[in-house]
């Protein structure tokens, strides 16, 4: 239950002399108490960049936030603001188009008063966003149109949605059709691939399973299925998403995501019903955030809450 922390006053006591007699009066001292600190802090991972939401915070002096950001989690620097909305919603809003894919942050976010005073930065709401580039391709039966059955996910090509020969040394994953079964197949050496089961949608799964690839490497092809993908590339492992949209005896469409970030197991999930702010950049500032984040690893979550960083124990596990 938010605290109502508006302008109070507190009664001190002064002595004052008064020729031989003294006189205690007392004195009304303004006092301004901080905001309570932002709850509900999620980032959401773009392509390109990093949305920051939280649950508003209904105070009735509270006049904005500040969102930080950071290259570790116990140092983070003022980003910009976003002012109270008259509309009162019931959260805000942060789009960070100052960074890019692969680039790996942690952020966190303070309201303000008319005051002045700042609440603090907690330290289980600071989250973690890295942008990954993000497409959609329709790949043809290897044995129809063999040249446009294969997919490669990294380097990102600079048509990021064409298609190759399914044979190519750089693919990764081709569409064959296997005993009449649509299939997808595991190309080259080091792709590892798993059918997550059905989702409502692209955006449901957001961090990378540790185990459950296909001994054979393959999956059947299903609508509304989410395949993940483990690839080894030369800088390490990599991670990618595959949500299949339409498929027939003849080609598959699928939405995908890829984590150009080695190591990091973060495919981005978008939370369902988040509100829009507008940003105002302010000027630079910096916070500090007394310990780290515990490294948390659970079942893949809607909204992200999880921090990745390089010495986790899921790299470990994946790397080895």
């Amino acid at each position: 239950m938010n605290r109502v922390l508006s302008t109070i006053s507190i009664m001190m006591l002064m002595v004052i002399s008064c020729g031989q007699k003294e006189k205690v009066v007392e004195v009304p001292v303004a006092v301004n108490c901080p905001p309570t600190s932002p709850r509900g802090v999620y980032a959401v991972n773009l392509d390109g960049k990093v949305e920051i939401c939280w649950v508003a915070n209904y105070e009735n002096d509270v006049e904005g936030y500040n969102v930080y950001r950071g290259t570790t989690s116990d140092v983070l620097s003022l980003i910009g603001t976003v002012p109270v909305e008259t509309s009162n919603p019931a959260q805000y809003c942060y789009d960070d188009l100052d960074t890019g894919n692969g680039l790996h942050y942690y952020y966190g976010v303070s309201a303000y008063d008319r005051g002045g005073a700042e609440s603090d930065l907690i330290i289980e709401e600071i989250v973690s966003g890295t942008p990954r580039p993000e497409g959609v391709i329709t790949l043809y039966d290897a044995a129809t149109l063999p040249n446009q059955s294969g997919y490669d996910f990294f380097p990102i090509p600079t048509v990021p949605n064409a298609s190759q020969a399914y044979d190519a040394p750089t693919t990764d994953i081709f569409f064959g059709i296997s005993g009449g079964t649509p299939t997808i197949i595991a190309r080259r050496t080091g792709v590892e691939i798993q059918d997550y089961g059905y989702t409502d949608n692209f955006d449901v799964i957001g961090l990378a399973p540790a185990a459950g690839w296909s001994p054979s490497r393959t999956v059947e092809a299903i609508v509304n299925h989410t395949y993940i993908l483990r690839l080894i590339e030369a800088d390490g492992y990599h991670y990618a998403k595959v949500f299949v949209t339409a498929v027939t005896g003849s080609f598959v469409t699928f939405d995908w995501a890829f984590q150009t970030d080695p190591g990091n197991p973060d495919l981005a999930p978008p939370a369902p019903g988040r509100g829009t702010g507008v940003p105002r950049h302010a000027q630079p500032g910096s916070k500090t955030v007394a310990t780290l984040l515990t490294n948390r690893f659970d079942d893949p979550p809607i909204v992200e809450r999880v921090t990745w960083t390089r010495d986790s124990e899921f790299e470990h596990q994946t790397t080895e």
